[in-house]
């Protein structure tokens, strides 16, 4: 009975880092978007420019510690998943900068477009496309996997 609550004990440690971890990512993004629309919409002093992106770094910086804490909770099917989807989107993101880096000497590509604020989405689109491969070659949505 003792190896019971154990158990227990550990499921509940999980689930509320994991809840710690998405508070913490909605945290980041609600900072990332208001900071992005007062910088874009309003004429704000270089010193509150600089306190928002500090501000919003700090908070993205928090996300991330506490999303690899949660990591130290994961089997080791999990932890795989999860850094093999980390590799494929940082591979990615590494293409994309190069492409666009390479075109951008033969032609000129639109900031406005082509900015970095801009390319933030597809970092996480790659980073779920990396899920999506990671979790398909462990056959991880067919097992049971705690």
């Amino acid at each position: 009975m003792p190896e019971l609550v154990i158990i227990s004990t550990m499921d509940k440690q999980k689930n509320h880092l994991g809840n710690r971890v998405t508070v913490y990512a909605i945290i980041w993004c609600l900072s990332y978007v208001g900071s992005l629309f007062v910088l874009k919409s309003y004429e704000v002093p270089k010193e509150a420019g600089i306190v928002l992106t500090i501000v919003t770094l700090l908070a993205f910086a928090t996300f991330i510690y506490k999303y690899f804490r949660s990591i130290y909770f994961m089997d080791e099917v999990q932890i795989r998943v999860q850094m093999e989807a980390i590799v494929i989107a940082f591979s990615l993101g590494l293409i994309l900068i190069m492409t666009l880096g390479l075109l951008d000497l033969v032609i000129t590509l639109n900031m406005v477009n082509w900015g970095y604020r801009y390319l933030i989405p597809y970092f996480f689109i790659f980073y779920f496309i990396g899920l999506f491969i990671s979790k398909r070659k462990y056959n991880i949505e067919n097992e049971k996997y705690d």
